[in-house]
Formats: structure tokens, sequence, C-alpha cells
């Protein structure tokens, strides 16, 4: 199972940047982080955002994460160099304590 979080051009550039390689391009210029979660960490974040979709047919992947979310794992990428899955367990636990 993975989480898509498709990057704007200008956070695409902040990560060349800094040097941090996590950008997939994907769909003709389009660039993307791809996340691989485990039963565990999709378990939580369903639990703390009961409306996304988890689609097991198509891409394999989880839909509509809320943009806050997604914006804070970015953020602690950028700010913090942290690797996608590490930051992504960041925000869960960040979300968490705000729930």
């Amino acid at each position: 199972m993975k989480i898509y979080i498709w990057l704007s051009e200008e956070i695409s550039r902040k990560l060349e940047e800094l040097g941090l390689k996590y950008a997939k391009e994907v769909l003709g210029g389009m660039k993307r982080i791809e996340i691989e979660i485990d039963d565990k960490i999709l378990n939580e974040i369903v639990k703390l955002f009961p409306n996304v979709k988890v689609d097991v047919s198509t891409t394999n992947s989880i839909e509509l994460l809320p943009k806050t979310f997604k914006n804070e794992i970015l953020r602690i990428i950028i700010e913090k160099r942290k690797e996608p899955k590490d930051a992504l367990v960041e925000a869960l636990e960040l979300f968490k304590l705000m729930k």
C-alpha cells in the first residue's frame, strides 16, 4: 500500500535544491512522492481520517487524505530533512495529539 503526495513545481524545486531526491516523475513531468506503508500505519491513518479511501483494486494506495496532513509531511521532509516514511510517522503522531 502506498501514499502518493503530488508535488507543485515550487515544492519539487525546493526538494531538488536541498538534494532530497524523493520525487518520482510521472504523467508527463508531474512529480510525486511515493511512501510505502505497512498495515499498522494504514490502520492508524484510517482510524485518524475515517473519510480516506483505501483503493486496493486499481492504485493500491490511500486516497483523499487531508491536504493539511500531506502538507505537514512535506514540511517535515523539507525542514527536518527526514525520509518520507519517517516524516509520515511524525505527522501521524502530531495529528493524533491534535485530536
